[in-house]
């Protein structure tokens, strides 16, 4: 079986992958991952008119903005190996009244697109959990016309920061986080030189962090959030013990309680031209 969740989450029950959609939107909905989210497109330029396809779109987070910024003469794919997820982004599509935007359950390695189909292919949050990566970014070329774009965004997991008294249980937490959800949590420490094997003109990176600190509410904090999805992998992958979570998660809340609570997560986003 896969060591990463996302990978494997057809094979969990639905109740389960509707509540990580949940997740996906709640993070997705957040003011600071929207400000992100606009700034990492903005970057793209005008996309009046473009063909997009989203790998790994999830519940449609982003191709919902992209079918924003392309128009009605414009069009965004989405596709995710997740039959859940797309029935979700599916739904979500519908309440919008999007009519550019369409989304299927497809593999990224093995897109069913023609070559160069496509002005535009994206990756959001996508190639740190999957193993062939490698077999996924060569797809999304194939599938971009020669001179088009490619957009890589992706978490760099390895420096995520929750502040904790209790450092040792702490270090564990996010070990067992890391294991279990992130396949490659260094992927974007040498995303230059991974892209440009794949044949793309990379060009500079820029980087966004996501910081949330003093009293949060817990219903809408993405890093309460994912404090307590991190929490559950861990025990999951075995690092910590219900026991231990119950401490850990009552001095955090501690913590918030005082306006001391802290979290970051850092994100990468690469924007490349097909040659």
């Amino acid at each position: 079986m896969a060591r990463d969740l996302y990978t494997r989450l057809n094979d969990l029950d639905e109740a389960t992958v509707r509540s990580i959609a949940e997740i996906l939107e709640l993070r997705g909905r957040h003011p600071q991952q929207a400000a992100i989210r606009e700034t990492y497109l903005d970057a793209l330029g005008d996309l009046t008119g473009r063909r997009v396809l989203e790998v790994g779109c999830g519940t449609g987070v982003v191709a919902r903005d992209l079918a924003a910024r392309v128009g009605p003469s414009g069009h965004v794919t989405g596709v995710d190996p997740t039959r859940v997820l797309i029935d979700v982004a599916e739904r979500l599509r519908a309440e919008h009244r999007l009519a550019n935007a369409s989304f299927a359950v497809e593999t990224g390695t093995a897109l069913p697109f023609a070559d160069g189909s496509f002005d535009l292919t994206a990756a959001i949050t996508v190639l740190c959990h999957v193993p062939e990566r490698t077999d996924v970014l060569h797809e999304m070329v194939r599938v971009t016309r020669p001179g088009g774009t490619v957009l890589i965004v992706d978490g760099e997991y390895a420096a995520n920061q929750i502040h904790h008294p209790d450092t040792e249980t702490t270090h564990r937490v996010l070990a067992g986080w890391r294991a279990g959800s992130i396949d490659d949590p260094n992927l974007m420490r040498r995303i230059l030189s991974f892209v440009e094997a794949a044949g793309l003109e990379a060009g500079p990176p820029d980087g966004y962090v996501h910081v949330e600190a003093g009293c949060v509410d817990e219903a809408t904090s993405f890093i309460w959030q994912w404090c307590l999805y991190a929490t559950r992998t861990a025990v999951a992958m075995g690092t910590v013990n219900e026991g231990e979570v119950e401490r850990w998660l009552g001095q955090l809340r501690a913590l918030n309680e005082r306006s001391e609570l802290f979290g970051s997560v850092t994100y990468v986003a690469i924007v490349a031209r097909r040659r």
